[in-house]
């Protein structure tokens, strides 16, 4: 496998472009928030490049080009990975993302038509108050993403960094994990900013949409209903398959991944008690998407 880098001075984004050097017509932007070069995004390459598809992993926060916060994040990191793909010659170009990264690539696919096909991953259908700083994080007062320099209108989650922090512990003590869930689930229970709902019905193409029930980060299952819902009053022509697990976790990857295992059974509860069904949920997760790329032809 060949690895080309990206850097935001030269490319307009961050990311590692990985092809076997065999001609293909598609390619995948692979936006995990792990980052673009991360063995996670690797194992992935190597994975669609065997399903006739290459990728570019694209970094959106947490290294110097991109700086450490997840707060007013350009969706030109897409274009600019976009047009990056269609100068080797893809005829389609596609975006898998994970959780902020999931967000992110339904938002890019409402703004960008090149983009013909949408995994979502633990994805949610509305764009939220951006947070800073790395480990312990907290509400940054702006957007998670930006377009042509103005902030995409957002859900706040109305409350400042102490609150927030208290909150969080708060939660952890009561369910002995990591659990964000209630701040998502109390923003919206204030109220609903109907502007920060992304455009889905402006996708060119298909998404599929894969999430667990039991997410203990936000309600993706609740988030996809919403999403099928607004497709059908608007009558869009997007085509979308949503699949929710009875258990499973946010990291909600293929089976195929490294390591990530080892992370749920660290951080997830859900992970622990019921382990054969998480560990289920994942193999179906690499069907699905593997019968995605199969119809994307």
């Amino acid at each position: 496998m060949k690895t080309t880098k990206l850097s935001v001075a030269a490319n307009g984004c961050e990311g590692v472009w990985y092809t076997d050097g065999a001609p293909k017509k598609r390619c995948m932007i692979v936006n995990i928030t792990f980052g673009g070069g991360s063995i996670f995004v690797k194992s992935l390459a190597k994975w669609l490049i065997a399903n006739n598809c290459d990728a570019l992993g694209l970094t959106i926060s947490g290294s110097k080009q991109t700086g450490k916060n997840q707060s007013e994040i350009p969706v030109e990191y897409v274009e600019s990975a976009v047009q990056y793909l269609k100068d080797q010659g893809y005829e389609k170009i596609g975006i898998m993302g994970l959780s902020l990264g999931s967000s992110m690539s339904m938002l890019a696919a409402s703004l960008i038509p090149d983009l013909s096909l949408v995994i979502s991953l633990s994805g949610f259908d509305r764009v939220f108050e951006g947070v800073l700083g790395m480990g312990t994080q907290y509400p940054s007062g702006h957007s998670s993403f930006t377009w042509r320099g103005n902030e995409i209108p957002f859900q706040p989650f109305y409350l400042n960094k102490e609150e927030y922090l208290a909150a969080m512990k708060k939660a952890k003590e009561e369910h002995g994990e990591a659990y964000g869930r209630m701040l998502w689930d109390d923003s919206m229970a204030k109220e609903v900013n109907e502007d920060a709902v992304i455009p889905v019905e402006n996708i060119h193409g298909s998404i599929l949409m894969l999430g667990s029930a039991t997410d203990t980060c936000w309600d993706t299952a609740g988030a996809a209903e919403r999403i099928e819902a607004r497709l059908k009053e608007k009558g869009s022509e997007a085509q979308i398959k949503v699949k929710t697990y009875e258990h499973g976790v946010h990291f909600i990857l293929p089976d195929n991944v490294p390591l990530i295992s080892l992370m749920c059974r660290m951080a997830f509860k859900e992970w622990k008690i019921h382990n054969a069904e998480c560990k289920a949920t994942r193999v179906d997760v690499r069907k699905q998407i593997e019968a995605q790329l199969r119809n994307w032809a």
